[in-house]
């Protein structure tokens, strides 16, 4: 009888999610968790997971924003020409930190029913791999280190970029999202991450904000190709961490021009049932008045 009054319970709540078999987690979840059940047995549960989610995004913004700065300002007051090696190291191990966690949240909310697109999943594993990669690369010890760092540089000034970036989107668009979720156009357990959501006008502003950092990030991995190149020992990481930024790029672009036109689409959706709907309206008023003549 108790189980059966816990079914009854859970069906009543509409919170069926215990009864179903468990989603399977993927290769990442299994490589750091094991076979452990991340899915949530409640929904209160499910929500709270995506609100943590949230608050992570938040609270490490602000890290992702300021840790480049104080490096930078460091650089042009204290260091002169060139980084230390140490604190560009604890920064990539913060990266590594930051994406990885990232993707291990992002991947138990897809087990439990979010929308989040597969590609910004595989954006923070690539990541997590060029950070990796950066851990192991020696950016002094060289007679010209200025040019050697000159894409470390950019990158710290493409990571500022890109902090203003997420700010505006944790601020404006997850307010959207909420409305969304208001007016039954998304579920609850959609998040909000790249160019998802946004208003008209917030859209003017972020999607040249993100193509620019797209070219920008394009820019800095053929910049280090480029060193690679040019320099007489051509280190493997310098390769391929401008592989890594290029694929990420041009993944961010391929995603947001795959956006653009599914947000195009439904607006062409919209405006013709619009205008059907107009003109069924127009037939049936025509048929009344000729029916009372």
């Amino acid at each position: 009888m108790d189980e059966l009054s816990k079914v009854r319970t859970m069906l009543y709540d509409g919170d069926v999610a215990p009864l179903l078999p468990a989603k399977a987690n993927g290769f990442f979840l299994r490589a750091l968790l094991g076979p452990a059940n991340v899915r949530a047995a409640r929904k209160d549960g499910r929500y709270k997971v995506k609100e943590e989610y949230n608050a992570y995004r938040d609270n490490t913004t602000i890290i992702f924003l300021v840790f480049p700065i104080v490096l930078l300002a460091l650089k042009k007051k204290l260091w002169n020409e060139c980084f230390p090696a140490l604190p560009v190291q604890i920064y990539q191990a913060w990266l590594l930190l930051f994406y990885t966690s990232l993707a291990m949240r992002e991947n138990i909310l897809r087990v439990n029913g979010s929308d989040i697109r597969p590609w910004w999943v595989y954006h923070h594993y690539l990541a997590i791999a060029m950070a990796l990669v950066s851990l192991t690369w020696g950016i002094q010890g060289h007679p010209d280190c200025s040019r050697k760092q000159h894409g470390v540089e950019l990158f710290l000034e493409w990571a500022v970029m890109q902090g203003v970036a997420m700010l505006l989107q944790n601020r404006y668009q997850r307010q959207r999202l909420y409305t969304r979720i208001a007016l039954g156009k998304a579920g609850r357990m959609d998040v909000v991450w790249g160019e998802t959501s946004g208003v008209k006008g917030q859209l003017w502003i972020l999607y040249p904000v993100l193509f620019t950092l797209q070219v920008f990030q394009c820019y800095i991995g053929g910049l280090l190709l480029r060193t690679a190149v040019v320099e007489d020992d051509c280190e493997w990481q310098m390769v391929v961490c401008g592989l890594l930024l290029i694929a990420m790029a041009f993944g961010n672009f391929f995603n947001t021009i795959a956006t653009l036109v599914a947000k195009a689409k439904i607006k062409a959706k919209m405006k013709k049932m619009k205008h059907v709907a107009k003109n069924t309206l127009q037939e049936k008023v025509q048929k009344q008045k000729a029916a009372s003549t």
